[in-house]
């Protein structure tokens, strides 16, 4: 064994080998957008899934309206050969409301010039500009129902 430690085995205080951490993969993720983007994920996993089982994701996240999506599949040939599956899964989504899975595009609440921006169809931008509806983790809440004032609808 070398003085930088190589050779050394990861031990967790001294009991062993450190196990490796569980593979995160993007169904385990699905819930930090919108169900109207589910699916779009759940065919994203299945294409990156197919060519590369032991994927991982890093994040997926809406932001400034759009869907993003980072994995890592490993080499620079597979992250140049995923690269357009995970584009071409963001651009479908961005016209896709992340409510409803309708036709959507990107606007703010009351198409107000600057705000908070997703991508929205007509019906769910009124409503989520009235604040009667909102995305909490990966589910639409509606306001105003229920007992608690929140109803709970697209859990994915």
């Amino acid at each position: 064994m070398g003085p930088d430690g190589a050779g050394e085995e990861k031990t967790v205080h001294g009991q062993g080998r450190m196990p490796d951490p569980p593979v995160v993969q993007i169904p385990c993720l699905v819930k930090g957008v919108g169900p109207g983007w589910h699916a779009v994920l759940y065919r994203l996993h299945g294409q990156l899934a197919a060519r590369w089982p032991g994927y991982r994701a890093i994040g997926v996240k809406e932001k400034f309206g759009g869907l993003r999506v980072q994995v890592d599949v490993g080499e620079r040939a597979a992250r140049e050969a995923a690269a357009p599956l995970v584009r071409a899964a963001e651009a479908q989504a961005g016209a896709l409301c992340e409510f409803c899975a309708g036709p959507g595009r990107v606007r703010t609440r009351n198409d107000t010039p600057a705000g908070w921006i997703k991508t929205v169809c007509d019906d769910c931008h009124r409503a989520w500009s009235a604040r009667e509806i909102m995305i909490v983790s990966g589910a639409v809440r509606y306001s105003g129902r229920g007992g608690d004032g929140l109803a709970v609808a697209g859990v994915g």
